[in-house]
């Protein structure tokens, strides 16, 4: 089998390819200009005939959000009928009124429509992370008022190199092991840093934040992935 993996530079990107080749699945990857990879460009389609050339399978996690619903229906006219589709999308996209969910969510049903798979995976680490820095990095701590479910990139590439074999259509959630308030994260994110800091909540009014205090972005019945916060943070922080 013969796998083209758009996104392959990207956080996820980096982390799939090693796990499709440990399975001994020929993968290469699309990008614009990295060196190694099939050159293609998903937005104005040139280069995409020729890398897509004796694809089986092509794993779709490509995203700039802002433009990815075109670049979606870019790469659906560059694949032919019999080359199948993998989806990477977000928990929560059909519950939570976010613009990048509503773009996510346009381009799960052109997915749905030609007969492709979608695993939707809740936030990674390293998007939390970013996040808790970047709200604790004043002498005053903020921290959204909602529940996350933090899942690690590797595990949710381990799980997309297991469908590459999946022959129909699959439809899959998939979570981190642990639903925990923001707060808790962000506490365990100071505590990790040797930090103090008092938190405080952000609550803001809309339907966007309301479906994440609801926990739209959440499926804790799927919690299948093992790698906790504190082991993330433990292993990131200890290189």
């Amino acid at each position: 089998m013969t796998i083209l993996v758009t996104g392959a530079t990207g956080n996820l990107g980096r982390a799939l390819m090693p796990a499709l080749h440990a399975r001994g699945l020929d993968a290469r990857g699309l990008s614009r200009t990295a060196p190694g990879h099939a050159h293609g460009n998903l937005l104005t389609g040139e280069g995409l005939p020729a890398a897509l050339s004796g694809v089986d399978l092509v794993i779709h996690a490509a995203t700039d959000g802002r433009r990815d619903v075109a670049a979606a229906e870019q790469l659906l006219r560059a694949m032919a009928p019999d080359q199948r589709l993998l989806y990477v999308s977000i928990v929560g996209v059909d519950r939570v009124p976010l613009p990048y969910y509503r773009q996510k969510l346009a381009i799960e049903h052109l997915v749905r429509a030609r007969g492709g798979s979608i695993l939707r995976a809740t936030q990674f680490h390293e998007l939390v992370f970013g996040v808790a820095r970047a709200l604790t990095a004043a002498p005053i701590g903020l921290y959204p008022s909602c529940d996350v479910q933090p899942v690690a990139v590797g595990e949710v590439a381990e799980r997309l190199a297991d469908l590459a074999g999946s022959p129909g259509p699959v439809y899959e959630d998939m979570g981190g092991p642990e639903v925990r308030s923001a707060r808790d994260l962000f506490a365990a994110f100071l505590r990790a840093t040797g930090r103090r800091r008092p938190l405080v909540p952000v609550r803001l009014p809309g339907r966007i934040f309301g479906g994440f205090r609801s926990g739209g972005h959440l499926t804790p019945e799927h919690a299948t992935g093992t790698l906790t916060w504190e082991s993330y943070l433990e292993a990131r922080l200890s290189g």
